[in-house]
């Protein structure tokens, strides 16, 4: 018997296999046949635990980022038989170590990289094309100031500032400007009648400047400004210019910087 199997797992195999055949070592793996209708028990696991390591690696390690992922991999030194797989739609990157890149692999060796939106991409993409009241517009836009980018989001900052301190609005007209810009005329209410009038220009289009993936770089995504006016009032929304565009270059930039720093094949799809 091997020197890994210490005397309390000696004595539990030595009093189930009383009277029948003594365990056989066959490669890693050790069997024996017990009285009980000579019932086969596998005691592999059982004496693997007894040893300071197990004997080969196996398991799930699932990593931050893909600096983390990269050092792992290199640590693992398995560019010889295992692939890395990417996997769009999922938007995770899985190296397994154990493959059947050189004949047959248990596959149970792993790493794991998922690439998790920012919560301010999710704050931007769950309001894409909802209409909102003015203030409910304004609001958001003024709590979500640090992505906007750019003067025609600075214009539109001030827009939502100024709606913010006006109460009470009552929007009459719209009309489109020369320089693409939509110009709003509004009368405030002062007591139930028609006060000061004013005009608001708000813009066609304004940048934001997001961090799409956490750990991640920043991106820049357009976005058209749209509005409605109804009975003096009037809804704003805005369209995000192709977003999962966007989510997929970034996540394809992951894709880039392990193809290139890894030494592991990558391939497109999932394990």
């Amino acid at each position: 018997m091997s020197d890994a199997i210490n005397n309390e797992t000696a004595q539990f195999i030595s009093a189930l296999t009383a009277g029948s055949m003594a365990p056989t070592q066959i490669g890693e793996s050790y069997h024996a046949v017990v009285p009980q209708s000579f019932r086969h028990v596998d005691l592999t696991d059982m004496v693997e635990k007894t040893r300071p390591a197990p004997s080969r690696k196996r398991g799930e390690v699932v990593l931050g980022d893909v600096a983390s992922l990269l050092a792992y991999c290199a640590d693992q030194g398995a560019q010889a038989s295992g692939y890395i797989y990417a996997d769009t739609d999922t938007r995770k990157i899985v190296a397994v170590f154990n493959d059947a890149k050189d004949g047959a692999g248990w596959r149970d060796h792993r790493a794991v990289f998922e690439a998790e939106l920012t919560p301010e991409a999710k704050r931007w993409l769950a309001s894409n094309s909802k209409a909102m009241p003015q203030d409910e517009f304004a609001t958001f836009i003024e709590d979500n100031q640090p992505d906007l980018q750019g003067e025609d989001a600075t214009n539109l900052l001030t827009v939502a500032t100024t709606m913010q301190a006006k109460s009470d609005i009552s929007f009459a007209s719209a009309k489109r400007l020369q320089d693409g810009q939509t110009q709003l005329v509004y009368n405030e209410m002062v007591n139930a009648t028609a006060g000061a009038s004013g005009e608001l220009k708000i813009p066609k289009t304004f940048a934001l400047g997001l961090r799409i993936f956490k750990n991640g770089d920043g991106y820049k995504l357009t976005a058209r400004l749209k509005y409605r006016l109804h009975s003096g009032s009037v809804k704003f929304w805005y369209e995000l210019e192709r977003p999962e565009r966007a989510i997929e270059d970034a996540f394809k930039g992951y894709v880039a910087d392990v193809a290139g720093k890894s030494g592991y094949t990558v391939l497109t799809g999932r394990p």
